[in-house]
């Protein structure tokens, strides 16, 4: 049973890194926009925290509906797909809202929901969802919440330092999250082809 076990800590590092990756990129999409000012971090930082509840909440509740890992596997294959894109989709969005919205604290607000809302909040269900399937087929306890509540927290560190000490300072911000967005795919796709449902329901 490791080899599940190492997928989910593989998936929870990746999503958790990638969470944290995007919402300090979101500054420079944002900036050529509504600029650099606190507004648009307020921005940023308000609207991740809305995204990442309303996901916990789902999360948790859809496991709890399904009871099996594919589902949350192919909801993280949209959000993926989606951050993949938003190199093309955010200039329109940016100009669009701008053009719309003459304060930056309102425009910036609505371009990052705009944005981020759908990939963001999809991402934010993994850990709740991988609580809840240990919980239905092994009576996790406590500590087993902990454990993945930091393997994630683990991965959103590496993404914040990565991204903001190393790859912001190496690759164009474009090319940064659409690499974010294949390696989620990638996550993504391949434990469908794993059968993990199947093996869970061994242990």
């Amino acid at each position: 049973m490791i080899p599940v076990y190492a997928v989910l800590i593989v998936i929870l590092l990746v999503f958790g890194a990638a969470i944290m990756s995007l919402e300090i990129l979101s500054s420079n999409l944002m900036s050529p926009y509504f600029g650099g000012s606190v507004y648009i971090w307020g921005s940023i930082i308000s609207s991740f925290m809305i995204h990442l509840s309303i996901g916990y909440v789902a999360g948790g509740y859809l496991c709890k509906k399904v009871s099996k890992l594919s589902p949350l596997m192919a909801l993280l294959s949209i959000a993926s797909l989606w951050v993949m894109f938003i190199p093309q989709m955010h200039p329109a969005v940016g100009e669009f809202l701008s053009d719309r919205i003459t304060d930056v604290r309102y425009g910036s607000l609505a371009a990052m929901n705009v944005i981020f809302f759908v990939p963001i909040t999809l991402m934010a269900m993994v850990s709740p969802y991988i609580i809840g399937i240990l919980s239905i087929h092994k009576k996790a306890s406590g500590l087993s919440a902990g454990v993945v509540l930091f393997i994630s927290t683990l991965g959103s560190f590496v993404g914040t330092n990565a991204t903001a000490f190393y790859l912001i300072n190496l690759f164009p911000v474009s090319s940064i999250v659409g690499g974010i967005g294949a390696g989620c795919l990638a996550v993504s796709v391949v434990p469908l082809f794993l059968g993990l449902d199947r093996k869970l329901e061994k242990i």
